[in-house]
């Protein structure tokens, strides 16, 4: 068969095509070579193809990227006397391949036990090799995390980022396994899996370092075989904010049943003590009036960040309460999305457009515990002008 031309194997029937008996992933068209032609990307169809066979495979991960993932399954597979698969993904109607993902199976010495190792090092684009390595991990039955040296920028730093994924809502992965290579490896994964902040019934340890391959696997197969049993992980329930409206009501109806503001698992400014308080709300009152006089403005409140809590309001709807409760709401899902997206730095402030509203939530200069919510008419104003505004009344607060 010429290099170029893909293999395809003409099944007998319908029956060999759809057999339910077989718990494989794609179809057999060659030795070690299964193929699977799907609609979506390749990540989304391994995901419904693992969860669907409730596969209990195990996943080695190089955080560096590198191939010792894959040469630590070829040599698992030389020690059970086996070859490495392939499970290729293409695209439906074209053909293109979209991954190549690379598995072996090794029975247990002793045992009638097989389990399937798959390594994350897949051939295909960058973003569709983190997605894959992604389900991989998170619907594996362990995962083991291969730390080195060269891991940039630095092993404790990489493996702190690696070790959030935990908290996603579809890792149900119980255990996991870190193997350093390296001192400074093991540094790493010995302070880091100590301090990690771990979800609800997740088992992580740190192995020794190995000083070969074989010492690798004794670790990890003893790793499986102690906790291969283990219950999968309860799906994280995703945090649920208050929907937030601007649709406005007539100044002088009532505005009831406002919603609780979220408050984020993780640590806040302190709220201000009751005599501080009390001292910031003079300022805080002399501060809105001279917001109030913004081109467009339709309300606007200084709040508490941490209790939503109101300190000084004008203008007529929404009303003081409503304004510092959406205010604090809306911080708190962007602190989220901060730590989602391991993004360090604070934000300075957050501009909201709707087809008829600008809203404003930025700190109180010099109070970071303090903030301002402002509602405005787009049609009267525009973003660049009410950043400019609200920087020349910086200076106010401390008058």
């Amino acid at each position: 068969m010429p290099a170029d031309m893909m293999a395809t194997r003409i099944m007998r029937g319908e029956k060999e095509y759809l057999d339910p008996a077989e718990r494989e992933i794609g179809r057999l068209i060659g030795p070690n070579l299964r193929e699977l032609f799907v609609s979506c990307d390749a990540a989304e169809a391994l995901r419904q193809q693992l969860e669907h066979l409730e596969s209990r495979h195990l996943a080695l991960h190089d955080l560096a990227g590198g191939p010792t993932g894959l040469q630590l399954l070829k040599q698992l597979a030389a020690m059970g006397n086996g070859s490495i698969r392939q499970l290729v993904i293409r695209q439906q109607g074209y053909g293109t391949t979209l991954a190549t993902i690379r598995y072996a199976d090794y029975t247990l010495p002793g045992t009638s036990t097989s389990v399937r190792v798959y390594s994350t090092d897949v051939e295909a684009t960058p973003a569709a090799q983190q997605a894959i390595a992604k389900v991989m991990m998170e619907l594996a039955q362990a995962s083991v995390l291969i730390l080195s040296e060269q891991v940039a920028p630095a092993p404790a730093h990489a493996l702190r980022q690696a070790l959030r994924a935990v908290h996603s809502a579809r890792w149900v992965c119980p255990n996991l396994l870190v193997l350093p290579l390296g001192p400074n490896a093991v540094a790493a994964a010995a302070s880091q899996c100590s301090q990690v902040v771990q979800r609800h019934g997740l088992l992580l340890r740190a192995s020794p370092q190995p000083a070969r391959g074989s010492d690798a696997w004794s670790y990890i197969l003893g790793f499986w075989q102690k906790n291969s049993a283990r219950g999968r992980l309860a799906p994280v329930a995703a945090p649920s904010l208050a929907p937030l409206t601007l649709d406005l009501k007539p100044a002088g109806d009532a505005i009831t049943d406002a919603p609780a503001p979220f408050i984020a698992p993780t640590p806040r400014v302190a709220a201000p003590a009751a005599a501080t308080a009390a001292a910031h709300s003079s300022s805080a009152a002399r501060y809105v009036e001279q917001v109030r006089g913004l081109a467009g403005l339709l309300a606007c409140c200084v709040f508490e960040v941490a209790t939503g809590a109101p300190l000084a309001h004008a203008g007529h709807a929404p009303s003081a309460l409503d304004m510092a409760r959406q205010g604090s709401n809306l911080l708190n899902a962007q602190h989220l999305a901060r730590m989602a997206l391991a993004l360090a730095e604070p934000a300075q402030e957050l501009l909201i457009s709707s087809e008829r509203h600008h809203q404003v939530v930025r700190p109180v200069p010099g109070h970071p515990e303090l903030a301002l919510h402002a509602l405005l008419d787009r049609s009267k104003t525009n973003q660049s002008l009410v950043r400019f505004q609200l920087r020349r009344l910086d200076g106010l607060w401390s008058r």
